[in-house]
């Protein structure tokens, strides 16, 4: 089986793909046998009939990797909204068995996947009595987590509650990136004071502008 990592995010728009095109590049970049899977994405483009899975097409771009865009993605939905209601809207119902046999299908190609989920932690995918959230998918995957953030004003708030509710739900964080940094007085404080007082790792900073993360790889994949 291979080895894996979660990549999710304190909301959306948070700069979850844009980081993941970034390691992708770095372990291709390397010659590792890695791959990337977001099992759900909603927004994809219809061009002539064709769907787009922007978020799919953006990493492979950025990142060179080479593999069919219709493996690295489970449930692809056009309609910009949650998963859950995007999944009612176009009648294509969540299912977990098909995310777990799509892993495992490039399991048993790469060494290494790079989970992206969809939205931020609490994302639902079903509208059930008891939904399915990200952290399902998580459990299921049996992975575990990086949280990528932005650094600016609001950010403890967001990211400290994203750690209660994922430690709560003993999911295991490997440590936070950072996205989007300016170097402004309130964001180095954030990043002092969320790193102080969660405890958790900083795995790296980026700036929207970056072409590459300074990350170490073995940190990630628990190696």
């Amino acid at each position: 089986m291979s080895k894996s990592i979660f990549v999710t995010g304190t909301g959306t728009d948070i700069g979850k793909t844009y980081v993941s095109a970034l390691i992708m590049k770095k372990m291709v970049s390397e010659n590792i046998n890695a791959c990337y899977f977001k099992p759900v994405l909603s927004g994809a483009e219809n061009k002539d009939g064709q769907i787009y899975a922007g978020d799919i097409e953006y990493v492979k771009k950025i990142s060179g990797l080479n593999e069919d865009t219709k493996n690295m993605g489970s449930f692809i939905y056009e309609y910009p909204a949650s998963p859950h209601l995007s999944a009612k809207l176009e009648n294509k119902p969540f299912n977990m068995e098909k995310v777990v046999q799509d892993y495992k299908k490039l399991s048993e190609k790469y060494e290494y996947i790079l989970i992206e989920g969809a939205g931020g932690i609490f994302c639902p995918f079903t509208d059930d009595f008891e939904p399915v959230y990200t952290k399902e998918i998580i459990k299921s995957l049996d992975t575990s987590c990086i949280l990528v953030a932005n650094t600016t004003l609001g950010a403890i708030n967001n990211v400290m509650l994203s750690i209660y509710y994922m430690r709560d739900k003993q999911i295991d964080i490997k440590g936070i990136i950072f996205n989007d940094y300016k170097d402004s007085l309130i964001e180095q404080e954030n990043i002092k004071f969320i790193i102080k007082h969660s405890r958790l790792k900083l795995l790296s900073v980026v700036n929207h502008k970056d072409s590459s993360i300074n990350i170490d790889l073995k940190s990630i994949f628990g190696e």
